[in-house]
């Protein structure tokens, strides 16, 4: 009985290692620096995460803690540009002319993606090619 006992604990904890949490998806309304309101929706989990505008724009926080688009670099990573987010009925023409050529729903680069798997690996033990 015993055995059977720790046998399962071992099964639980180990599932509960296994499971990332995803983010909670509900909208969020905040005021960024420049006056304009954003709202947005986390994506993700506690390993990799990242948001998006409610009509599909991906962010990320720029260096100074505040909400841009994001776009991909040179190096094919996801970053963060210099244009802060807003709603679609803030946005002023020099905000249209940029999200014009901007892909929706970007994601991170294959470098971006190994870290990723790094961290997961740390915080879950699991390996990379396991972790999902």
């Amino acid at each position: 009985m015993r055995k059977i006992i720790l046998i399962l604990l071992f099964a639980v904890f180990a599932f509960v290692e296994a499971v990332a949490v995803p983010a909670k998806r509900t909208p969020i309304t905040i005021t960024q620096p420049n006056g304009k309101t954003l709202t947005y929706i986390l994506k993700g989990d506690e390993v990799i995460s990242w948001c998006e505008t409610l009509d599909g724009y991906t962010l990320l926080r720029n260096a100074e803690d505040v909400l841009c688009y994001a776009i991909i670099d040179t190096e094919g990573n996801l970053v963060a540009s210099n244009v802060i987010a807003c709603n679609t009925e803030e946005r002023n023409v020099e905000e249209l002319l940029f999200l014009q050529d901007l892909e929706k729903r970007l994601f991170f680069g294959g470098k971006q993606m190994e870290e990723f798997a790094k961290r997961r690996q740390s915080m879950f033990g699991q390996t990379p090619q396991t972790a999902q």
